[in-house]
């Protein structure tokens, strides 16, 4: 069986404090190999940090400090991200078909579509995520789905 497929919002939870963040890291730090999530992840994360500082929901000046932890982590081999290559724009223009000719359509946001083509084409043993419109288009891709609540 493959590794679980990391969603941000899940990865962003182990590093500000989320009402998620206990259950998440608990569920992590069960994970004896790297955490597998997409190349995008470290996009969203510089994003959702930035996004959280000017909102006032986490320090200001913090999120500089959090995304040296987040990229020291990854360079010491925390998380395993899978490149955004044909592969997996193949994968996500099928994605996006397939939840459009659901019923009701399923309208994936792009960098949701992206997670989860690339869990599908990872073949990952199941998605970790708390957001729930993803876990919904997930489950109807056929992917198994840990979504956080």
């Amino acid at each position: 069986m493959n590794s679980p497929y990391w969603d941000t919002s899940c990865i962003l939870a182990l590093y500000v404090t989320e009402p998620l963040s206990r259950q998440i890291a608990a569920l992590a730090s069960k994970e004896k190999q790297a955490l597998t999530s997409s190349v995008i992840l470290e996009y969203e994360m510089t994003f959702a940090l930035h996004a959280k500082e000017a909102k006032g929901e986490i320090p200001t000046d913090s999120a500089i400090r959090v995304l040296a932890k987040f990229q020291s982590d990854l360079r010491k081999g925390r998380f395993l991200l899978a490149p955004l290559g044909q592969d997996i724009k193949i994968r996500a223009a099928e994605s996006a078909r397939t939840a459009l000719r659901n019923d009701p359509p399923l309208f994936l946001r792009t960098l949701d579509g992206i997670h989860i083509a690339t869990a599908l084409q990872l073949q990952s043993s199941e998605l970790m995520t708390a957001d729930k419109r993803m876990a919904n288009a997930a489950r109807a891709l056929g992917i198994s789905v840990h979504e956080f609540s």
